[in-house]
């Protein structure tokens, strides 16, 4: 291409123009739109505007400029249609003012461009009013889904809470090539007419230069839409707005508020995708239609032209042209199609000769076909030498009718096969010849072609029909028509007629395989390097077809190269090429002089080196004479009889041959040109045939042998070992193949050595006979499954602790390095000082955190699931031992110096101090640090109650301050604790003390007032020698003391009055006990000369007790008796506990509740009294009560009384029901209110251990005819008689007996019959 313009596309480069997109010209598309709105002033008649002036708020306004608007009038100058907007004229649109209503904020303008374009810009240009506030740009291709391409605001924050969009401050850009952004830039007051709206859609964005898909969608338009939601106003006039109604307000005000547009101008262009430089308006359609380019099609130019196909279209950018390219079909059709899958195997040749692209050609003519009518259809053949560019290229085939199989001949050279040109038919057995006219050698009698007596191909007979048949070397038999022993491929070519069995040295029967030829070809991968092979030098891939064909400048090899170089083939074509035997190798070389040499003879030469298995084999050196740039196909049959060792002129024999394709090591390829002139070298299709075992277009592989392998070999030349198996020492001719000594955990080992390669199933060592670091087993037991993966303490890697681990054959498995933290045989537990739970899946073990306040030497000292801190050290606590425990403070996390609060038990109310100061809680009145002392005129530190006032009073003491007992400092003659009275024989308290009494004869008794004398206290009498009743303890100084005998346990509130005489206590069985007490002795001091009485010694003011109470007070029960109670004439129970001990208390924290009778328990049975009998016949429930009819019942009962029988809940271990209540509700109907049964017990309960059964029965008062009458019956031995007892016998229920029948009920029966005659009982 030669440039012939140039375009300056960014700064400071240059491009130029024949490798750019072509793009039609930028036009305004808004001219020839078909415009519209929902709104023009006007409409409804003629309507007044006044134009924006602006003015000082609340002052009238001049010269408000005012006008007519009126839609059907004739003065076009009244008349504003949206039609103004797009007609390039200095006229406009205008919208209502809002004085018509609020709804006039809210108008449409759509213009539709009747058919899509791209769209590179809106401008929107006002008239006499200000630019809209808010708006939205939209945009749409059918005119029902309209996409938003740019918002409009008053302000930033309308931004946000109208369109939810964060704006975009200062003039408008972009980040992406679709955003859509909101801005405030154009929605400004100013200018009040004639403002501008630019908004530009390609121009700013990412792809502005290089249209992205994304910025072509995003700008494909047809309809276009401005919608206007609000009019710019002035801020003052916009606070009335928002507390009025506009038609409220002055219409001097809101006749200013409308829209008006002068000029919309759409600036686009037809979408062509960057293949067309001009779009035309088409007069037919009315249409703009690109002038398509590049070979492109369609009204947008979005496709490719017929016959234009070779590659896919594409479209264009302004910095990238793209062209459809034409098929290559030889000018043999019109038309293709793109197939990706041809592209891919490259198999489409594009018209500069390479395989490029996925053109397909259709209708091939002139007898042509193929993808690029390259060949012939059946029937027809192209000569050697004819091109498929010729007129007529395809010639038909002349096969012969009996000598040919088929009338279709080779139809080209690339389809020839060997010895066969273009044209040759395929022949018959016997047959041969171009058109198999006439018989092959060693068959005669043209047509019939019978064979000879001897075979043509192993004969060495020149008329395999005439004379005793004379075999070839290889050959035996009488016709020497069969390869001998040891030997195959019998040919006619062949001078030895067969191949000798390679077969490794290990087998000599083998027979020609029945695969066809395959072909390796791969140009990557391929370098220059020198005969020994350490350099390497990387060629340069085509500029066009990179993995097509690769070139060297012999001025560069040299530089890093030998003079003798060589190219050397990638992995595809190297190791075990044995299938190769007999097939071809083929390659094109070209070359251009980097100078140009005039009457030189062009020849270059070629040589192929073959290695492997420590052998060089060679080609002769070839010579070609070779045009610069013609092109040279070289092909080379891979027999031994092409090849010498390389360097000599040995040749090779078959078991050299066939060793170095058993393991090809490198395939050399030497290009030079004779003269030594420096060229470029290139390289391309290298193929090498290689049989494979399914059908292909190629020859049958008779070449390739296919050996009888020993047992353990394999491989068509034996030249394999079975799998887990190896070739010992490497040697591939006459070599053994052993058994791998892997314990079946390797596929493979080495020849050399033994050692096992790529150990499986998680084994390792030499020979597979070692488990992995992670795993563990026996892995000489042979099977899979012989190591398995540690679990230390799971399998699973986030839980698998320990890196290895071995088998114990007495303990199972053992995790050997378990990190630190963990321990147990698993790494199953969190070690001394860390937590956590490794046995879960993601758990693991962490320090505890616990501020070094923890010895993590003492087991269970931190909890090892939870990481709780449990056995800090003595003054730390909390769950990581970062306080200071309670009794002691200070700082436990840094410092560490947790000390004893020490705080006095009695002046602080806990051990527990201030975790920072160690100020212990003092109680009322205490102080210091510790709480340790009082405060001033406060006592009692000791008492545990805090220090309370002394209350000292002032006029008897002779301080404030007091004792620790509180005993405040008296005056003389005054006493108490606070020194608040005259002491004993002392009167007339006053400031400075008391005056002493006069009354020594009454014990210096007298009015502390009045001084008075007087009897001592709770003494009666006229000498004061008696105490009043319930007191006890006479003295003449300090009178009497009260008895306080306990109301519960005492019979009488009168204690002992130190007579000395024993008191007499009747029980309740009539029975006396005798109370003794010690011999008593007289106080001295107390006798009375003129009464002769003195005091007793004893002095303890014992009260008379119940019998099962004791005590000075009878407050306590007597070893063995439990419960004291007032009603209790015993005071208290004995202990029952079966007789198992004597020793009880009385339970505390138990309370009563009921057994009732379940909701659907609504029928009880009726007995007899033996409760022989049972029924509950005529029995029914009345809510809330069970109602029994008689009559029914004595159907089936006939000896009354009868008894309700309690159900199974009142049943069973009752124990905890003692001291409780009975409560039932009985109700009877009869003739007579009494009966027979009148005097039968009305409670009937049979319990008992099994060798301690007894019936105990109560008697209550027998209810009244009519009458509900409800019983509550208290569940102690108290009233209850034994069954069978003579009624005049006062015998009760004993506690023990009562208690017996408590411990497991048998039953409870309740009488239900009363009086005379009965009819109902309830």
């Amino acid at each position: 291409y030669i440039c012939v313009a140039s375009i300056k596309i960014i700064p400071h480069t240059f491009i130029c123009s024949s490798f750019l997109g072509l793009f039609p010209a930028v036009l305004n598309l808004a001219s020839s739109a078909l415009i519209t709105t929902n709104a023009t002033c006007g409409e409804k008649g003629p309507e007044m505007y006044c134009k924006l002036v602006e003015h000082v708020p609340g002052q009238p306004v001049r010269n408000p400029q005012c006008r007519i608007c009126h839609q059907n009038s004739s003065n076009p100058h009244l008349r504003h249609p949206i039609t103004n907007a797009i007609d390039g004229k200095n006229t406009w649109w205008q919208s209502p003012s809002i004085k018509n209503g609020i709804e006039y904020h809210y108008v449409t303008i759509t213009l539709d461009l009747q058919q899509v374009f791209q769209i590179a810009y809106v401008i929107v240009k006002a008239a006499n009013s200000p630019r809209p506030g808010n708006w939205i740009l939209e945009r749409s291709l059918d005119d029902v889904d309209y996409k938003p391409w740019q918002y409009h605001a008053v302000t930033d924050t309308e931004c946000l809470t109208l369109y939810n969009i964060y704006p975009r401050t200062g003039p408008p850009s972009y980040a992406k090539d679709d955003e859509v952004i909101c801005t405030s830039f154009y929605s400004k007051i100013h200018p009040l007419e004639n403002g501008e709206i630019h908004i530009s859609l390609i121009n700013g964005r990412p792809s502005a230069d290089d249209l992205s898909p994304e910025l072509l969608e995003f700008t494909s338009a047809r309809y276009i839409r401005l919608r206007f939601q609000r009019i710019r106003t002035l801020n003052a006039d916009l606070m009335m707005f928002a507390h009025k109604d506009p038609r409220e307000i002055d219409p001097i005000v809101t006749r200013r508020y409308y829209y008006s547009v002068k000029d919309i101008s759409v600036g686009g262009m037809c979408i062509c995708y960057g293949h067309a430089r001009a779009c035309p308006l088409d007069p037919v359609t009315n249409k703009s239609r690109c002038e398509c380019e590049h070979n492109t099609c369609g009204d947008s130019c979005d496709q490719c032209c017929p016959g234009f196909h070779q590659k896919p279209w594409r479209a264009g950018t302004f910095l990238t042209k793209t062209e459809c390219e034409a098929c290559n079909c030889h000018g043999k059709a019109e038309e293709c199609y793109y197939d990706e899958n041809v592209a891919r195997r490259n198999l489409s040749l594009n018209i500069h000769g390479k395989y490029i692209g996925g053109g397909v050609c259709i209708n091939c003519t002139g007898n042509t076909a193929g993808i690029n009518c390259e060949t012939c259809i059946d029937g027809f053949f192209r000569p050697k030498g004819i091109s498929p560019n010729y007129p007529r290229p395809c010639q038909p085939c002349h096969c012969d009718p009996i000598g040919s199989l088929s009338e279709v001949c080779v139809k080209d050279e690339k389809r020839a096969q060997r010895g066969l040109a273009p044209g040759s038919c395929h022949c018959k057995p016997g047959f041969r010849g171009v058109s198999c006219d006439r018989c092959a050698r060693g068959y005669t009698g043209y047509p019939d072609c019978k064979p000879c007596n001897c075979s043509g191909a192993g004969s060495t007979n020149e008329d395999p029909c005439f004379g005793p048949c004379n075999c070839k070397e290889n050959v035996e038999g009488g016709d020497c028509s069969r390869c001998k022993f040891g030997f195959f491929n019998l040919q006619e070519d062949n001078h030895r007629g067969c191949d000798e069995c390679f077969c490794s040295g290990v087998s000599d029967r083998c027979q020609s395989s029945y695969w066809t030829y395959g072909n390796i070809q791969d140009m990557s991968g391929w370098y220059l390097t020198d005969i020994s092979g350490h350099i390497r030098v990387t060629p340069q891939p085509d500029d066009l077809y990179p993995h097509q064909q690769i070139s060297i400048s012999s001025v560069k090899a040299r530089q890093a190269l030998p003079q003798s170089y060589y190219w050397s083939a990638p992995a595809l074509y190297l190791g075990n090429k044995l299938t190769a035997v007999g097939g071809q190798l083929t390659f094109t070389v070209s070359y251009d002089l980097e100078e140009e040499e005039e009457d030189t003879e062009h020849i270059l030469q070629l040589m192929i080196i073959l290695e492997g298995n420590d052998l060089r084999i060679s080609t002769a050196q070839d010579e070609v004479y070779l045009q610069p740039s013609e092109e040279h196909i070289n092909v080379l049959s891979l027999k031994e009889d092409l090849f010498t060792i390389h360097g000599t002129n040995f040749p090779v024999s078959r078991k050299e041959f066939m060793t170095v394709l058993a393991n090809l090591k490198r395939v050399l390829i030497q290009i030079t040109y004779s003269l030594g002139m420096d060229a470029i070298f290139r390289l391309s299709s290298v193929g090498l045939e290689s049989a494979v075992p399914y059908p292909t277009d190629r020859s049958i592989a008779a070449a390739v042998e296919v050996c009888q392998c020993p047992s353990g070999y394999t491989g068509s030349s034996c030249e394999s070992c079975w799998p887990r198996h190896r070739r010992v020492n490497g040697t591939i001719f006459g070599g053994i193949c052993e058994p791998c000594q892997c314990f079946g955990h390797a596929e493979s080992c080495d020849d050399i050595t033994g050692e096992c390669l790529n150990c499986k199933d998680h084994t390792g060592g030499l020979y597979c006979n070692k488990c992995l670091p992670g795993f563990y087993g026996d892995p000489t037991k042979g099977t899979s499954d012989d190591c398995q993966p540690c679990a230390c303490p799971l399998n699973i890697p986030s839980n698998n602790f320990s890196p290895t681990c071995h088998l114990d054959r007495n303990l199972g498995l053992i995790c050997d390095e378990c990190p630190v933290g963990y321990t147990g045989p698993h790494c199953e537990r969190c070690a001394e000082g860390y937590f956590g739970q490794p046995s879960l899946p993601g758990g693991s073990c962490q320090p505890c955190q616990c501020n070094d306040n923890l010895d993590f030497s003492i087991p269970g000292s931190c909890d090892s699931l939870s990481g709780s801190c449990l056995i800090c050290k003595p003054g730390t606590t909390g769950r990581y031992c970062e306080l200071c425990a309670d009794g002691y403070f200070g700082d436990a996390v840094d410092a560490k110096n947790c000390q004893p609060c020490l705080c006095n038990a009695n002046g602080s109310f806990s051990e527990v101090c201030h975790a920072q100061t160690g100020q212990c809680e003092c109680k009322p009145n205490v102080q210091g640090r510790q709480c340790d002392e009082c405060k001033p005129e406060t006592f009692g530190l000791q008492s545990a109650r805090g220090c309370i006032p002394c209350n000292c009073n002032s006029f008897g003491s002779k301080s404030f301050d007091c004792e620790e007992s509180g005993q405040c400092w008296c005056q003389p003659g005054v006493t108490g604790k606070k020194c608040d009275r005259c002491a004993h024989g002392y009167f007339n308290f006053q400031e400075g003390g008391c005056t002493a009494c006069d009354c020594s004869h009454l014990g210096n008794n007298c009015d502390p007032k009045t001084g008075r004398c007087i009897c001592p206290p709770n003494t009666i009498g006229e000498k004061c020698s008696k105490c009043v009743p319930n007191t006890w303890g006479h003295s003449i100084t300090t009178g009497c003391k009260p008895c306080n005998c306990s109301s519960v346990g005492s019979l009488d509130f009168q204690c002992n009055l130190n007579t000395g005489n024993a008191t007499v206590v009747p029980n309740s069985l009539g029975k006396m006990y005798r109370v003794q007490s010690r011999p008593l002795e007289t106080d001295d001091s107390t006798c009375d000369l003129e009464t002769k009485k003195c005091s007793c010694t004893d002095k303890t003011g014992q009260c008379t007790c119940k019998v099962n109470v004791e005590g000075v007070r009878c407050d306590r029960c007597r070893l063995g008796k439990f419960g004291l109670e007032a009603k209790n004439p015993l005071g208290c129970s004995s202990c029952y506990c079966f007789g198992a001990t004597t020793q009880c208390s009385e339970a505390k924290g138990l309370i009563h509740t009921w057994v009732t009778l379940k909701p659907e328990q609504t029928i009880l049975p009726l007995v007899d009294e033996a409760l022989q009998h049972t029924t509950t016949r005529g029995i029914i429930f009345q809510h809330p009560e069970i109602v029994a009819h008689m009559d029914l019942v004595r159907q089936d009962l006939h000896l009354e009384p009868f008894y309700w029988k309690l159900p199974e809940q009142f049943e069973g271990k009752k124990l905890m029901a003692y001291g409780g209540k009975l409560k039932y509700t009985i109700y009877f109907e009869a003739r007579e209110e009494t009966g027979f049964s009148t005097y039968n017990p009305q409670v009937i309960i049979r319990g008992g251990t099994p060798s301690h059964v007894r019936i105990i029965i109560r008697h209550m008062a027998a209810p009244l005819i009519g009458q509900l009458t409800r019983h509550e019956i208290e569940m102690t031995e108290k009233k209850w008689k034994y069954y069978g007892d003579d009624p005049r016998i006062s015998r009760t229920v004993t506690r023990e007996d009562f208690l017996d029948v408590l411990y497991d009920i048998h039953y409870i029966l309740i009488k239900a019959t009363y009086g005379n005659i009965m009819r109902q009982s309830r």
